[in-house]
């Protein structure tokens, strides 16, 4: 689990955000705003590479436990298909970009959607650049 994403899931402007434009986050862990994050060392994985993709840009990382469970993304059974992270995504469709499951644990997804720029979004932008 990202622990550093489920601390920030817990600030009451982050969680206003989140909520006005992703909606009802299936099995939601927490949240990063990838503008003011650092690359992470790639240990060869998928998930801390397509993490850095995304570094620096007006992108949303939404972390949840709906990852494909090894099973694949179609499946009903896996997290991803039975917790609904695929119905969410598509309700989603405008703003998703990409999703992967966890490396280290496959009942984890991390999701990227396009930031929605206005005034909440740049005042958390400056809050999270003043606590580094």
């Amino acid at each position: 689990m990202d622990l550093f994403a489920y601390i920030t899931k817990q600030d009451e402007e982050i969680s206003k955000y989140i909520d006005k434009y992703y909606g009802d986050i299936p099995r939601c862990r927490g949240v990063r705003f990838m503008k003011v994050e650092m690359p992470i060392e790639n240990d060869g994985g998928e998930d801390s590479e397509v993490f850095n993709q995304y570094v620096g840009q007006d992108v949303i990382y939404i972390h949840t436990r709906c990852g494909d469970c090894g099973m694949g993304y179609d499946d009903p059974d896996s997290n991803y298909v039975y917790c609904g992270a695929d119905v969410w995504e598509e309700e989603h469709e405008d703003l998703f970009l990409d999703h992967v499951t966890d490396d280290f644990d496959m009942t984890y997804c991390s999701h990227y959607f396009k930031a929605v720029i206005d005034n909440d979004y740049n005042k958390i932008i400056e809050k999270l650049k003043s606590q580094e």
